[in-house]
């Protein structure tokens, strides 16, 4: 399902009314994943999938007054496949998206946190009874770090560089939507089993993601929540 709205925050979602007649031109697709400010993938797809041949309903809610409009979407009659087999295309590609903006949502939530913990080491870096407390906190940027590294090639920095660093997890998930969005055919069994294992790891930094937050973080927070200390300073 597609929404857009006068209300919307994101750009591809917000809809500019005028007085008179207005006009809105749906992509057919649906939700890709975010690609994060600065980020520079190798051929990686991350738009949604296009949808599948069919019957729809637009429903347009005005001041709280709301219609509905039923419409269909025809097949390509130039098409090579079947509808049954758009649908698995759809599915196949869907599931990547949601995968890599899983993954992607976590390198935004990395981020934030590593911003953090390097406030927190230039603040008490001098202060002896913060001593250990800030090298957990540059332990824990490290294994934050690992995570993002692992998801997403944090050295590439031109168009470039892909060229000299091997790409990473989320950009591999998507390249492989790039391939299977070429034509309107079904995923093969290789790009299934290629799809599973590059999920499957990607699951695994995420778990790691979540276990971290879940015991490291919330134990440095006990810790620093135990000394007491002051959090806002007046520089003399």
């Amino acid at each position: 399902m597609a929404n857009y709205s006068t209300f919307a925050t994101k750009k591809d979602k917000k809809l500019k009314v005028k007085k008179g007649g207005n006009t809105h031109i749906w992509d057919t697709r649906g939700k890709g994943a975010e690609k994060l400010k600065g980020m520079i993938l190798w051929w990686a797809n991350l738009n949604g999938a296009k949808a599948v041949p069919g019957n729809y309903k637009v429903h347009l809610n005005v001041n709280g007054s709301n219609q509905t409009q039923e419409f269909k979407i025809l097949p390509d009659p130039k098409a090579e496949v079947s509808v049954v087999d758009m649908q698995k295309q759809y599915d196949f590609i869907s599931d990547i998206n949601e995968t890599i903006d899983r993954a992607h949502q976590s390198i935004k939530k990395i981020r934030k946190i590593n911003e953090q913990l390097d406030g927190f080491v230039k603040q008490y870096k001098d202060n002896e009874q913060t001593k250990d407390l800030v090298e957990k906190a540059k332990k824990m940027k490290e294994d934050f770090g690992e995570i993002e590294k692992a998801l997403y090639q944090t050295k590439n920095r031109s168009v470039q560089d892909p060229l000299n660093f091997p790409i990473r997890l989320t950009n591999k998930l998507g390249h492989l939507n790039s391939l299977v969005s070429i034509d309107d055919f079904p995923p093969t069994e290789q790009d299934i089993a290629v799809k599973d294992e590059l999920s499957a790891k990607i699951k695994s930094q995420l778990d790691t993601f979540d276990k971290l937050v879940g015991d490291e973080l919330k134990a440095f927070n006990n810790e620093f929540n135990n000394l007491k200390l002051d959090y806002l300073f007046i520089e003399e």
